[in-house]
This record gives C-alpha cells, sequence and structure tokens, in this order.
C-alpha cells in the first residue's frame, strides 16, 4: 500500500511506528531486563511476536506473486509387455515395406525391456485472480502496523514504569532524610526533657512520653531505611542489574507548570486519535474487517495461469518403440485454471458467521478502549491540575510548619509551651516536608501519565523531566 494514499492519521501514525521501532532499537535491553521474570516459550514475548509479524507480510504478498518449480528424475525401468494391440487398426492388409495396416487382428506383442530414463520438468503458476490472497495480504500490512503500535505500547510502558520506579526512590530517600532528621530533633527534646527533669521542671512522664517517641521514630527510620532498599532492588531489576545507592534527587528550584496547553478538550482530542491502545484496537477492527472479506472471497471463483514443459529421454521401453534407443519426449503446454466453488457443506458460511462474530467482538473492544482512553485522559488531566494546587498549596504549609516548630521551641525554652506542643510541631513540620517531595513526584509522574493518555509520550519528555533534576 502506497503510504501517501493514507488517511492522515494513518500517516501520522506509520511514521511513529517507524520512529519507535528505531529507538526500541535501543531500548529493547531495558525492556527485556524488565520482562526478565516472565517465561516466554517458543519466543512467545513481544518481539517475538513483533517478528513474526512483519514475516507475515512477505508471505502474504509470496502467494501473489508466481510460482516457479522444477524438477527432475533419472531411473532404470524394466518393462514387460505382451497382449494384442491395435486390434482393428493394423494387421490384415500390408504396405509394400511389409508394415500392417487397415483394420485386423492387430499385433500380438510379447517382449521384455529394461533401459535407463532421465528427464526434466519446469512449471510456473501465477494467480490472476483470488480475492482471498489480496484480503490476506491487506491483513498482513495491518497486522505488521499493529505489532508496531504494540512496540510504541511497550516503550510507553518502560517510560512510565522508569519514571514511577525513580521518583519512588526519591520519595524513599526524603523519607530516610525526614525520618533521620525527625529523629535527631526528637532526640534533642528528649536531652531537654532529661535535663529539666533533674531540675525538677518537668514530670518523669514527661521523660517517658520523650523516651516512648524517640523509640518511635527511630522505628520509623528502620522502616524507611527498608523501603529504600526495596525501591532501589526494584530500579535495579529495571535497568538489568544495574546497582544503585541513590540517585540525583529533584532541583529545590522546581515548580511545576500546569499542562500545555491547560484545555482539556484539546488533551481529549489528541486521545481520540493518537492514544496507542485506541490505536491497537482500531488495527484489530480492520483486520477483523479484512477476515470477512477473505472468508466471503471463498465463494468467489479463482483463475490462475499454468505452463509447464516437460522433456524425457529413454535408450528404450516399448512406448518408444520396442527394443528402440535415444528416443526423447518434449511435452509443452500453457493453460488457464478457473476454479469455481458450488458446494462447501456450510463451512464456507460457518467460517463467514465465525469472521462476523470477531469483528462484532473488535469493534466492542475498540469503543471499549475509546472509552478508556478518554476517562483515563479526563482523569490523568484532572489529576496534573489538582496537583499543580495541591504542590502549591503544600509549598505554604512547609513554610507554616516551620515557623510553627520555631514557636513552639521558643515557647518550650521559656515555659509557655509543653513538651506535647513541641513534639507535635516538629512532626507536622516533617508531614508537611514528606507530602510536599511526594505532591512534586507525584505530579511530574501524572504529567507523563496525561501525555502517555493522549499519545504523546516519548523520549523528549524524558530528557526535560531529566533537566528537573539536580546536577
Amino acid at each position: 500500500m502506497n503510504p501517501s494514499r493514507l488517511p492522515p492519521r494513518q500517516r501520522l501514525l506509520r511514521s511513529r511506528v517507524h520512529a519507535g521501532l528505531l529507538l526500541g532499537a535501543a531500548l529493547l535491553p531495558a525492556l527485556a531486563a524488565a520482562d526478565a521474570d516472565q517465561p516466554s516459550p517458543g519466543g512467545n514475548d513481544l518481539i517475538g511476536i513483533y517478528l513474526k509479524a512483519l514475516d507475515a507480510k512477505p508471505q502474504a504478498l509470496a502467494k501473489l506473486l508466481p510460482q516457479i518449480g522444477a524438477g527432475a528424475t533419472a531411473g532404470e525401468v524394466e518393462q514387460s509387455v505382451s497382449g494384442q494391440f491395435f486390434k482393428d487398426v493394423l494387421g490384415n492388409s500390408t504396405t509394400g515395406t511389409g508394415t500392417s495396416i487397415g483394420s485386423g487382428n492387430g499385433i500380438n506383442v510379447n517382449h521384455s525391456d529394461q533401459f535407463y530414463t532421465v528427464g526434466y520438468q519446469v512449471g510456473l503458476t501465477q494467480v490472476l485472480f483470488d480475492w482471498s490472497l489480496f484480503k490476506n495480504y491487506d491483513q498482513s500490512e495491518l497486522q505488521v502496523g499493529q505489532a508496531g503500535v504494540k512496540v510504541l505500547e511497550a516503550l510507553d510502558a518502560l517510560r512510565l514504569q522508569t519514571a514511577q520506579a525513580y521518583f519512588d526512590v526519591l520519595q524513599a530517600q526524603d523519607g530516610v532524610r525526614f525520618a533521620g532528621a525527625e529523629k535527631d530533633a526528637v532526640g534533642q527534646l528528649l536531652q531537654q526533657a532529661k535535663g529539666k527533669y533533674s531540675s525538677g521542671m518537668v514530670t518523669d512522664v514527661e521523660v517517658k512520653q520523650a523516651e516512648a517517641e524517640y523509640d518511635l521514630t527511630d522505628a520509623e527510620l528502620i522502616d524507611a531505611q527498608n523501603t529504600l532498599q526495596v525501591d532501589l532492588s526494584q530500579l535495579e531489576q529495571l535497568t538489568g542489574g544495574q546497582t544503585y545507592t541513590k540517585v540525583r534527587p529533584l532541583d529545590e528550584d522546581y515548580r511545576p507548570l500546569a499542562p500545555e496547553p491547560n484545555k482539556l478538550d484539546v488533551w481529549l482530542d489528541r486521545a481520540q486519535s493518537q492514544n496507542l491502545s485506541l490505536q491497537d484496537k482500531h488495527y484489530a477492527t480492520q483486520i477483523a474487517q479484512k477476515e470477512i472479506e477473505k472468508q466471503q472471497a471463498a465463494r468467489l471463483p479463482t483463475l490462475g495461469l499454468n505452463a509447464r514443459r516437460a522433456y524425457e529421454y529413454a535408450d528404450g521401453g516399448i512406448t518408444n518403440g520396442i527394443g528402440a534407443g535415444d528416443n526423447h519426449g518434449i511435452d509443452e503446454g500453457v493453460y488457464a485454471t478457473l476454479k469455481l466453488p458450488i458446494f462447501t457443506g456450510g463451512a464456507v458460511t460457518s467460517a463467514i458467521r465465525a469472521a462476523k462474530a470477531g469483528y462484532d467482538r473488535a469493534q466492542f473492544d475498540e469503543a471499549a478502549s475509546r472509552g478508556e482512553a478518554r476517562h483515563g485522559t479526563q482523569v490523568a488531566f484532572l489529576n496534573a491540575n489538582a496537583g499543580l494546587s495541591h504542590v502549591s498549596a503544600l509549598k505554604l504549609a512547609v513554610d507554616s510548619a516551620r515557623a510553627a516548630e520555631d514557636a513552639a521551641n521558643v515557647g518550650y525554652k521559656v515555659g509557655t509551651k509543653t513538651y506535647s506542643d513541641v513534639l507535635l510541631a516538629v512532626r507536622t513540620r516533617y508531614k508537611a516536608e514528606r507530602d510536599y517531595a511526594g505532591a512534586r513526584y507525584g505530579y511530574i509522574v501524572n504529567f507523563l501519565n496525561l501525555k502517555h493518555q493522549a499519545g504523546t509520550l516519548n523520549h523528549a519528555d524524558m530528557l526535560i523531566i531529566n533537566r528537573w533534576l539536580q546536577p
């Protein structure tokens, strides 16, 4: 099919498929590493299926091209013939040379011969009209396009998985950092409580409360360290065994911006035309339609052209002349073959009915995918904008929590605030810090998911996010 004859949306998709394949060649090792724990017997994985799909198109085309075959024979023949031959044709009258002609009893033959024979045969078959083969070729082109979309889907999934794993590690790193800082702060409060207890300024209950809180922060630090190790191991698995102890954090000056453009309708339109899962289902619907046409073609006649040439040499043999040698035979022919199906026992009708059922199912899946693309894009867009507001609100909460902690510490020193007041201020401050960091990471992942739902996520987006990290 000439690409210039494709609709604009399919031309755009085809160009994205080609670009995705080039990028996929560079990312396939990571993709394979990400799926290393999933068995793929007999090459029954994404790449194996894609390679099979690439093979389908030339296989389908081959059936429409001339088929040329050749063969040769060589052998030793032992032949015996006996009986009355050419009865009523030869035997009663003779010519001047003594050869029997005319009607009569024929020739009585009782002869054995042993001889060698060699020969060759060359044949050519060309399909002139077979509608099922043309539809099969159309199907193969669609299957190659669908396989390319699946590669792009896998690359998109890899990008999202990598970003999610990376920011999970960042959040875990922050968790360890905040848990350690909180433990230090509570430890200082414990020392202050012990000092005031020795001076009689606080009760034993307050000291025990401080000790309990310190032990709790120690346990929280252990949990945070374990979470970091788990997330690092996920990153290690994703990158094929690369070991990490930490990753580059997000720049403190990074401030998230609203999606561009910040219009839901625009993103919904993009999703309806570019969402990869929807494109996959659209290809499946087209393939199912071609399957109906292919099965219906079984009711149509087929026309083919055949040509053959056969040559045989024998140094004896009854049919070449009794006891004769050096006999040559050539058989050449060109002929057309027309086949017209009349009755197939209901097999064609059943196959068409099954193909139509498959088409109905494909249409249902495409409609469901269209709804999912719309819903997923809408949710991702709303989450991105809500996340933007959430980040701004949490930044203010962090500033307020820090100011409240400073005021509580001053009040505790002069006796206007209790230990519980200070502890609450410390806890509130670090919770706000964790929530703010998590909200920034969550916004980035939501931003990537929005582009994924709209079918516009690409390698350049990963490079942009990488520039948001600290050098």
